[in-house]
């Protein structure tokens, strides 16, 4: 299964553009930072990654300002066919955390 859920702020995000079909996308940034627990160490994280919205869920992330918290699910896609680098591809979001 492939599938995220991140709590994150989001801290930048480009200008909502269209595919030759009319879907809209909206490309942005979110950043985590807290603490996750592995193997019985707590472990400080601070991290930011890039994400993709389609349709109504990146009309309306559009609408949503920088600095927001953001609960959101998602997938994992590599950005390209040719690199290891991945990107969320957010399905669903709820504003605040």
């Amino acid at each position: 299964m492939n599938r995220v859920i991140l709590k994150a702020c989001l801290i930048g995000k480009e200008p909502l553009r269209y595919t030759l079909n009319g879907v809209a996308i909206c490309s942005c940034k979110l950043a985590y930072e807290g603490q996750v627990k592995e193997a019985g160490i707590l472990r400080k994280l601070k991290f930011s990654t890039e994400c993709v919205a389609l349709g109504s869920v990146a009309e309306q992330l559009n609408q949503e300002e920088l600095g927001s918290d953001l609960s959101i699910t998602g997938f994992l896609v590599p950005s390209s066919p040719r690199t290891s680098k991945l990107v969320v591809h957010i399905t669903e979001y709820k504003k605040g955390v």
